[in-house]
C-alpha cells in the first residue's frame, strides 16, 4: 500500500458510502406473527458515513441471526426500521419523531447519542427506550434518563489510556500526552476534557491539537504535538480520520533525538474499525495502537465465537470483529424482553415502560450518572467496566496489555 494513496482512497471510501440507498429499511417481507419492533437511527448522511453505515450493517447482521437462528426472543421475530438523522441534532430529532409516529418502536438505537440531547425531555415523557452506540453526552444519561450506552464513554476510554501509558512509559516522570480531537463543527471533542482532573492527579501534562472531522490532511495539527514533542498521542477519530493520520504521522518523523526510533506512541480511541484501516493502509498500521472494551479480535470468548457464527450464517468471513459490543445488545435485549414478558400475555402488550423497568431490575444504575455501565455478557467477558490496548501488526492486531479497570469520568 502506497501512502501517497491515503487520502485518495478515503476520499473514494466515503463517496462509496455515501452511494448507499437511504431511506425506510426493515427485515424484508411482513408475516403474520408478533413482532418486536427496533427503531434505528444514524448518521448515513452525516459527517461519519462509513463508520455509522457499518455498525447499522452489524446490528442487521445480529437481528437476522436472531429472526433466523434462534427463532426470534420468545417466539417473537425481530422487525426493524432505519431512519437517517443527517448527522445533525435536527436530523435527530426528526428521525426519532418519524419511527415514534410511523413504526411505533418497542424500543430505539441511536448511534450518535449527542445528537439527541435537545429530545431528552421528550423522549423521558414518551417512555421510550434508546440504546446509544456512543457515549459522548454525559448529560443525556442522567437519571431518570431513558438513555442507555453500550461502548466504553469517551473520557472513561481517555482515562484508561492514561493509566497504561503511565504504566508503559520508561522514562523519568510522567509522560506528556498528545491529543489529536475533533474540533468545529462537531462539539463533542471537548468530551475528554471530563476526564482532566483524573489525569492531572496522576501528574499528566496534556497537549492538545484540533481538526475537522473532514480534513484529509493532519500534517499541521500533528506537527504541533511533534514540536511539544509528547510520548504518546491519543487520537479521538473514525476509521477515516485514522487512515490520514497514519500516514502524515510517517510523514513527519516523530523520532526526537535523531537516533532512528519514534519516539512517539500512537493510540487510536474505539470507534475506529481495524479491519477496514489496515484494508486502507495496509501495513502501514503496524506499531500504532487501539483499545476495546472486549478482549481484541484474536481471543476464544464465547462473544468471540458467537460473532464468529452470526458471520458464517451470514455468508461473511469474520476474520474481524471490530463491533463485538453490540453483542453486550443481543444480550440485554433478550433477557429485558424475556423479563418484561412477566405478566404479560403476548410481546404485542409492551411498551417502553415495560422494558426500561426490566432493564432497571437487570443492572446496577449509577446514579452519578453513568446508566451504561452493564458489565454484563457470559463471564461479565462484554460491557464497558474494562478496557485492553491491542497494537497493530502487519496483518492484524495483538492485545498488548491485561484487562485495564476504567476510571470512573463521566459524570
Amino acid at each position: 500500500m502506497k501512502l501517497r494513496s491515503f487520502k485518495t482512497g478515503f476520499i473514494v471510501f466515503v463517496a462509496m458510502l455515501l452511494a448507499i440507498p437511504l431511506g425506510v429499511m426493515g427485515c424484508g417481507e411482513e408475516s403474520e406473527g408478533e413482532y418486536i419492533r427496533i427503531g434505528i437511527m444514524g448518521g448515513q448522511t452525516g459527517p461519519a458515513p462509513d463508520v455509522v453505515s457499518a455498525l447499522i450493517d452489524e446490528i442487521e447482521l445480529i437481528f437476522n441471526y436472531i429472526n433466523e437462528v434462534e427463532d426470534g426472543i420468545n417466539g417473537a421475530q425481530l422487525k426493524w426500521q432505519i431512519e437517517d438523522n443527517k448527522g445533525t441534532p435536527a436530523g435527530a430529532i426528526t428521525a426519532y419523531r418519524t419511527l415514534k409516529e410511523t413504526f411505533d418502536p418497542l424500543m430505539y438505537i441511536a448511534v450518535e447519542d449527542y445528537l439527541l440531547l435537545g429530545e431528552k425531555d421528550n423522549i423521558n415523557e414518551d417512555k421510550s427506550v434508546i440504546f446509544t452506540a456512543s457515549a459522548i453526552m454525559p448529560d443525556i444519561f442522567e437519571l431518570p434518563s431513558r438513555f442507555f450506552a453500550l461502548p466504553i464513554p469517551t473520557s472513561d476510554g481517555f482515562g484508561g489510556f492514561i493509566d497504561w501509558a503511565i504504566d508503559d512509559f520508561t522514562g523519568t516522570g510522567t509522560p506528556k500526552i498528545g491529543v489529536l480531537t475533533w474540533g468545529p463543527p462537531l462539539t463533542s471533542g471537548f468530551q475528554w476534557k471530563m476526564a482532566l482532573p483524573y489525569t492531572m492527579g496522576l501528574g499528566v501534562e496534556t497537549v492538545e491539537s484540533t481538526y475537522n472531522i473532514t480534513d484529509i490532511d493532519l500534517t499541521a495539527p500533528l506537527t504541533v504535538l511533534k514540536t511539544a514533542e509528547v510520548d504518546y498521542i491519543w487520537m479521538q477519530g473514525v476509521t477515516g480520520n485514522a487512515a490520514v493520520a497514519i500516514g502524515n504521522f510517517l510523514g513527519l518523523d516523530f523520532d526526537y533525538d535523531d537516533d532512528n526510533v519514534v519516539d512517539a506512541k500512537f493510540c487510536f480511541s474505539e470507534y475506529i474499525e481495524s479491519h477496514k484501516l489496515i484494508e486502507m493502509v495496509g501495513s502501514a498500521a503496524a506499531g500504532f495502537y487501539v483499545y476495546r472494551s472486549e478482549t481484541p479480535w484474536s481471543d476464544d470468548s464465547v462473544a468471540a465465537q458467537l460473532y464468529t457464527d452470526i458471520y458464517e450464517h451470514a455468508g461473511t468471513n469474520n476474520a474481524w470483529s471490530d463491533m463485538r459490543h453490540l453483542i453486550t445488545f443481543k444480550y440485554i435485549l433478550e433477557d429485558a424482553v424475556s423479563k418484561a414478558m412477566v405478566g404479560n400475555n403476548s410481546v404485542e402488550d409492551l411498551n417502553g415502560e415495560d422494558i426500561y423497568q426490566a432493564l432497571l431490575d437487570m443492572i446496577e444504575i449509577d446514579t452519578r450518572g453513568n446508566t451504561g455501565d452493564f458489565g454484563y455478557g457470559p463471564n461479565k467477558r462484554i460491557g464497558v467496566s474494562t478496557m485492553k490496548i491491542a497494537q497493530f501488526t502487519a496483518t492484524g492486531t495483538v492485545s498488548v496489555s491485561d484487562e485495564i479497570q476504567l476510571p470512573r469520568t463521566f459524570e
